[in-house]
């Protein structure tokens, strides 16, 4: 006579599916709940994120989170994945923060009390292995916040006087007569406002956004990953002065360019110059760590 073990595959099998169906029963109770207590919050970001301008980058952050999440779910909550019971304590420390979101009418602390009970949920499934594999899609979400608008214009006008700067240098090395006040240049034919749409921040956090996804998926060394994102805020203002001089050559020789249609394309050519740029700084540090590292064996 055989006796079968309790940890024998034909036990094991059953308790992982009974565990795995409990599992996605508590992620659909916890999922009601959070839409249900985060609705309107989720509604005015969704709105925020499809209509302004200022977010384009945000639009693609929560779509690549749950991507990320997607495929890293079985490694975030497969056996032995074992829930947290600081989850619980999590989501009862959002509660506060979210009731006084409603009450003060705050979207920015209600969305920081969607995030603190996201990672509540995750901690009370999938404990602390969970979270931590989950720990940068979660992270993405910080990019469907808005810059407050109390810092808004702190951080655009200096922004606003390096791009007009740097784009008076570049048009008079080229050979056009500009004269510069503030944020303002004057050329024979045309007078171009560095307003606060066009002070790059738009540029910086979008690139900042694609550099950051881009380092986490493809580059595993730290200190590479470290390079890349510090390379995307130097190419933000390189490309965005790049924007403003073409608009400014542009409005010399033909006008009917440099808006509308035309602007935006622009616009998305000169992001994609400064990924270029963002993408050839990785590649020469990745090849010089190679050849430091065989001078290094040799």
């Amino acid at each position: 006579m055989v006796l079968r073990h309790a940890t024998s595959p034909g036990v094991v099998e059953p308790l992982a599916r009974t565990k795995r169906a409990w599992d996605a029963v508590l992620w659909l109770a916890l999922f009601i709940l959070l839409l249900a207590n985060y609705w309107p919050t989720l509604v005015r970001t969704a709105e925020l994120l499809a209509f302004s301008d200022d977010m384009a980058h945000g639009f693609f952050a929560p779509i690549v989170a749950a991507y990320i999440t997607w495929h890293r779910r079985s490694a975030a909550f497969s056996p032995p994945a074992s829930p947290s019971v600081w989850g619980i304590v999590v989501l009862a420390l959002s509660a506060p923060l979210a009731l006084a979101a409603t009450l003060g009418g705050s979207t920015t602390f209600s969305r920081f009390a969607f995030m603190i009970s996201l990672a509540g949920a995750i901690l009370a499934v999938g404990g602390y292995r969970a979270f931590r594999t989950l720990l940068f899609p979660w992270a993405l979400l910080v990019f469907t916040f808005p810059i407050p608008a109390v810092l808004y214009g702190e951080i655009t006008l200096p922004l606003q006087l390096l791009a007009s700067r740097l784009s008076e240098m570049a048009l008079e090395f080229l050979g056009f007569s500009v004269i510069r006040e503030g944020n303002v240049l004057e050329l024979p034919r045309q007078r171009l406002s560095v307003v606060e749409a066009c002070s790059g921040l738009r540029s910086l956090l979008t690139l900042a956004f694609f550099c950051l996804v881009y380092a986490h998926l493809l580059e595993d060394r730290r200190w590479l990953r470290a390079i890349i994102l510090a390379a995307a805020f130097p190419a933000a203002i390189l490309l965005n002065v790049a924007r403003i001089v073409t608009t400014g050559i542009l409005g010399q020789y033909k006008p009917e360019w440099t808006h509308g249609i035309y602007h935006d394309i622009l616009g998305w050519l000169c992001l994609a110059l400064g990924f270029g740029l963002v993408l050839l700084t990785h590649r020469l540090a990745a090849r010089w760590a190679e050849a430091y590292a065989q001078r290094r064996v040799g």
